[in-house]
């Protein structure tokens, strides 16, 4: 995966002048803590459910790989050296060959922390359904802080040169512009040299073929502070990855199963006033028909009783 496939991180960090405003950026917020299997989920915490599985690893093959993740580990750190000695060249001779070479290991560090991840998912997924494995749960708790440790380094790393590219964006533009006031320069520091607007606005003072060079030299640096912003994200993004807790789907099945009853009863509960009711309903039903032929024999009675009494009278 290339610079272009990753996200902003944050806000633009402080330029020069701002070091103290620096160190309290956006980098620097607190990394999760990584969550260690066979502890309680905390308040908050992100969590990842997995299914009881039929079977799980044999201790000889968890640890098995439990060494191939140490070793992946071992050569990110490596990476991370070379990642930063390849910054110090771009800084140093900016050139397509330094950049490229750059590019492509910052793609494999991509792809190997991706795995060392998914790796430790794994194997702390294997330790939950293992339930109380100690053994198990020691190592995958050994080797979330081991990565979470190398993650940190990294990031430290990018955000140091982060800077140093701020500050040499500062320097050059100070070249184009030598009677730029330190505000210029600061808002330079932070400008998007992407945009075709800001570049010509920094061309008007000096639209020497020197100033033309070093603008396009800015532009690069630029795009250097994107890539590490992104590869920033990235890498944050991992730590929180790893700050989930997996437990087993018992508990979302129980409250499943809880709900499932809750509602077995409401409806139990429904039908029964559901009958009441319709047995109340009868029982009005049958009772307006008693009153109807009720009235119906007393008007019966009252037209017999007038009936014979007009008879009577007229005989």
């Amino acid at each position: 995966m290339s610079y272009n496939q990753y996200q902003g991180y944050g806000g633009n960090p402080p330029t020069l002048g701002h070091q103290e405003s620096y160190q309290e950026s956006s980098y620097s917020q607190p990394t999760p803590a990584p969550a260690m299997p066979g502890q309680p989920v905390q308040p908050g915490q992100n969590v990842q459910y997995v299914q009881a599985g039929p079977s799980v690893l044999p201790v000889s093959d968890f640890l098995s790989r439990v060494e191939a993740v140490k070793a992946d580990i071992r050569t990110l750190t490596t990476h991370v050296g070379q990642i930063a000695s390849l910054h110090q060249r771009t800084l140093s001779s900016p050139d397509s060959s330094s950049s490229g070479q750059l590019e492509s290991m910052i793609t494999q560090t991509q792809v190997l922390n991706t795995s060392i991840k998914d790796q430790i998912k794994f194997l702390e997924a294997d330790a939950v359904r293992s339930k109380d494995n100690q053994v198990k749960n020691t190592q995958v708790g050994q080797l979330k802080t081991s990565f979470t440790k190398q993650l940190q380094e990294y990031r430290v790393e990018e955000a140091n040169y982060e800077k140093r590219y701020r500050e040499q964006i500062a320097r050059q533009y100070r070249i184009v512009n030598p009677e730029a006031t330190d505000a210029e320069v600061q808002e330079a520091a932070d400008a998007d040299w992407g945009n075709e607007g800001v570049f010509q606005t920094a061309l008007k003072t000096n639209r020497s073929a020197t100033a033309n060079t070093v603008l396009g030299a800015v532009r690069a640096r630029h795009n250097d502070i994107q890539k590490i912003e992104r590869t920033m994200l990235e890498l944050q993004q991992l730590m929180e990855d790893l700050a989930t807790q997996v437990v087993l789907q018992d508990q979302p099945i129980q409250q499943t199963e809880m709900h499932t009853e809750n509602v077995k009863h409401d409806t139990e509960a429904g039908n029964v006033q559901l009958d009441k009711g319709i047995e109340s309903a009868r029982r009005a039903r049958k009772l307006k028909w008693w009153c109807f032929f009720i009235c119906l024999a007393i008007v019966i009675i009252l037209a017999l009783v007038l009936g014979l009494y007009f008879g009577l009278n007229k005989n």
